[in-house]
This record gives structure tokens, sequence and C-alpha cells, in this order.
């Protein structure tokens, strides 16, 4: 069976916030995944927007993403909350969801994506290392939890709108 993806609607909220507090089990205790609600989603998804990845029809997985920015063209998008049921971790669900956040960011031009990890998920820092993104201490991230410690923050160049420098022919 080959999982499908789709875009979340409103009407998606409490089934998000269900996904990302089964998601959450194991995780730090005082994450606020475990504390996700439908009014916190459907504020994020005012916001931004949320993919849900599907299993034979059962929602399995999802992702938020918001636009960035600058002067007033987004130039990437920042991944929150990618949760995957823990039951279907390891077959590549986590990538897949990334990549078509990825797909997403290239069709809308966005140079970037960016994520945030916990200090105390250093898997997770070097999951995404594994699938091209990079530790930047210098970019800030909007959707973290303003009650834990400053998060890792990551990005993922997907091109550069800048030329090498160098001779063309």
């Amino acid at each position: 069976m080959i999982p499908t993806l789709r875009t979340a609607t409103l009407e998606d909220a409490e089934l998000i916030a269900e996904l990302t507090r089964a998601a959450w089990v194991g995780k730090p205790k005082d994450s606020s995944g475990h504390r996700e609600s439908a009014e916190t989603v459907l504020k994020s998804l005012e916001e931004g927007e949320a993919i849900i990845m599907e299993l034979g029809g059962k929602p399995i997985g999802s992702v938020r993403i918001y636009p960035v920015l600058e002067n007033g063209f987004p130039v990437a998008l920042e991944m929150a909350r990618l949760a995957v049921l823990p039951e279907y971790r390891g077959r590549g669900i986590s990538t897949w969801l990334t990549n078509e956040v990825m797909i997403r960011a290239l069709n809308r031009g966005c140079e970037e994506l960016r994520l945030a990890v916990r200090t105390d998920e250093p898997g997770l820092v070097k999951f995404y290392e594994r699938i091209g993104f990079f530790v930047d201490s210098s970019i800030s991230y909007s959707h973290a939890n303003p009650n834990s410690p400053k998060p890792i923050t990551m990005r993922k160049y997907l091109f550069t709108r800048v030329p090498p420098k160098g001779d063309f022919v």
C-alpha cells in the first residue's frame, strides 16, 4: 500500500492534534506537543498550512509549514510539528513528509527550509543532517516554544538565486 498526502483543512484540526499527541509519546514531558489541541492547530492553520499522510485511509503522520517572508515575498518555509505515529516510524515517513514540504517550497520559489529541534533531542538533529539540513544559529525560528530552552535551529538550502563567482561563457 502506498501512502497518500493531502493538504489539511480546518476540519482536520482535531485529527492533527490527536496525531501530534500520539506521536509525542516518549518525547520530553515538558514538550508542548503533549498538550496539542484543536484550538492550537486552528491557530497554526491560520498562519500556514498542514500536510497529512494517510495509509489506506488511516492518518499516520503530519507536518505544519509556515512561510517566512522578506519584503513581502516567501524566501523559506518553516517546518513544525512533524509527527509520525510510533508504529510507522523507521519507514521513511518523516523523509517523505519533508520531501513534500521541499516540493511545496520550490513551487513557491522559496530558497530554503527551516526548522528547530529541542536541545534534548540530539537524534533529531542527526536525522535532519542526514537529509541535508545543517545547524545554523543565525536564524530565528518563529514557532519555538517560549517555555522551553532556545532550540537548535537548522536550515536546508534548496537553491540559491546568486550564481557562483567566476567567468561565464
